[in-house]
């Protein structure tokens, strides 16, 4: 696993092809005359949202830097500060030393690189500015690695991933934990912790296992990262099965050629087929679609020495220790002095071997000091995890305790309401009741009082016309006082109707 390889897969992709527009030496070209990816500097400065103008506005400056020619970087450089001048932007100074380190990366002066990011994290600091610490710390945390101080890498992982924390309500997805999760794989790996490594890895995986655009994009690294360690372990099932993985056509990364071959000699070492992993590394060197680096140089030595090609594997070993990148690791150097020490014996050069020997133990020292070291980081990484795990638990025992109170309010609200029409009900029916006595109470009088009497009237002043000797004469003397009777009947009837239909 190196360090090139988070870097490209941190964040975003490089758009490798789209960002090839250079600056001429003779001029400065404004950005709002060329198109890149038709998202050009100027459209992103005049974004109104500030942490979305950060974010675009670090992938841009990365992918543009990363694209352009070495000759070309002061040019771009320039250009940038210009525009940012320009546009009297806010964070100008911490984005102008954050390009200035980023372009001295590229160029491998990892001192000034480092110098240079430490102003940048220094200008966000005072700001508090999350989103640019979080990249600042992460892009510190890439140039130590390539020193070799991983106690400094392991820490500023570490404060990168407080910083992830406060923006959780900005960030959409899970990668930049992720990403974070495999940059501190990468140290306990190089460290030799190799259950630790794994376990950053799992927690990356399963960050991202939903969610199928960063699975696309982190899925083969993580693959990668996991088969380097199993290869470390000499542990060749698990190294075929990642393998097998990787050679899954739905893998797009642009380094999974890489990927792939590089563990296919992997599994020919751990089979002992020395003469054929010397061919696979040797071939790769000729391929003009592998990306070959000091890493196969390594391999190739530990193939050499294995094969008994002892001449071949020191010629290798000390071309290796000749180069700075080497001299960072005391890791990579114990390993060395180890194998220039096993070959001084073979050949029978004791006071060599032995001269040899005390150089790896050295080394051995001095990485066993940097691994307690970075123990304790890493211990108050595992803290930090535990605390972010209680507060994100804590908050949503606090969210789940207010919605249990809202239902309870909303139960209690809801119990006196059905208690009141309840009551409402109840009180309804017993005026009902209370009025139909009263109507018929009402209605018993009306018909005692009124109905009967009319009616007793008539029936008298028929009876009397009835027992009459002369009826019709009888009739005429009777017949207002019969009429009166029945008008008054009628009315009372009425009445009675009335009060039914009330």
């Amino acid at each position: 696993m190196r360090r090139t390889l988070i870097i490209a897969i941190s964040f975003t992709f490089l758009f490798f092809l789209t960002l090839q527009a250079q600056v001429p030496k003779s001029t400065v070209v404004p950005f709002h005359q060329s198109k890149i990816n038709q998202d050009t500097l100027s459209n992103i400065l005049e974004q109104k949202d500030a942490f979305t103008r950060q974010k675009r506005l670090v992938i841009f400056v990365k992918n543009y830097i990363h694209a352009s020619a070495e000759d070309r970087l002061l040019a771009v450089q320039d250009t940038f500060n210009q525009v940012f001048v320009k546009y009297s932007m806010v964070d100008r100074e911490a984005f102008s030393n954050f390009m200035a380190s980023f372009a001295l990366y590229k160029q491998h002066n990892l001192k000034d690189a480092e110098v240079y990011m430490n102003k940048a994290i220094q200008l966000a600091e005072k700001k508090n500015d999350a989103y640019l610490l979080f990249q600042f710390y992460t892009h510190l945390g890439f140039i130590q690695t390539d020193q070799g101080n991983f106690i400094a890498a392991v820490y500023n992982y570490r404060l990168a991933k407080k910083e992830v924390v406060k923006l959780k309500d900005k960030l959409p997805d899970n990668r930049p934990q992720a990403s974070l999760n495999i940059n501190i794989s990468d140290l306990y790996y190089k460290s030799g912790f190799y259950t630790q490594s794994l376990n950053y890895l799992d927690k990356a995986l399963a960050l991202i296992s939903n969610d199928e655009k960063n699975m696309n994009l982190l899925s083969s690294v993580i693959y990668y990262n996991k088969s380097e360690n199993y290869f470390r372990q000499n542990n060749i099932d698990s190294l075929k099965a990642y393998h097998a993985k990787l050679n899954d056509p739905r893998n797009k990364n642009y380094k999974i050629y890489n990927y792939r071959q590089r563990t296919a000699y992997y599994i020919t070492l751990l089979k002992r087929d020395y003469p054929l992993a010397i061919k696979q590394i040797i071939a790769m060197e000729k391929s003009p679609k592998y990306i070959y680096n000091d890493l196969e140089e390594q391999r190739l030595a530990d193939a050499y020495f294995m094969n008994g090609q002892l001449d071949s594997a020191k010629k290798k070993v000390d071309a290796q220790l000749a180069i700075a990148a080497a001299n960072n690791h005391p890791e990579i150097k114990y390993h060395f002095y180890d194998v220039l020490a096993q070959i001084a014996q073979q050949k029978g050069d004791n006071k060599l071997a032995s001269y040899n020997y005390m150089l790896a133990l050295k080394e051995s020292q001095e990485n066993n000091l940097r691994l307690t070291q970075v123990g304790d980081i890493s211990s108050q990484i595992k803290i930090d995890e535990a605390e972010n795990s209680y507060t994100q638990r804590t908050a949503v025992y606090e969210k789940e305790r207010l919605w249990l109170i809202f239902m309870v309010v909303v139960a209690a609200l809801i119990i006196v309401a059905i208690a009141l029409i309840y009551r409402n009900v109840k009180q309804k029916r017993h005026y009902e009741q209370l009025l139909f006595a009263t109507k018929k109470a009402e209605l018993a009088f009306i018909n005692s009082h009124e109905v009967r009497k009319h009616l007793t009237n008539i029936l008298g002043i028929m009876d009397i016309i009835q027992h009459s000797d002369n009826n019709k004469e009888e009739y005429k003397q009777c017949e207002e006082y019969l009429l009166s009777s029945a008008k008054r009947l009628d009315e009372a009837i009425k009445n009675i109707s009335e009060k039914i239909n009330e």
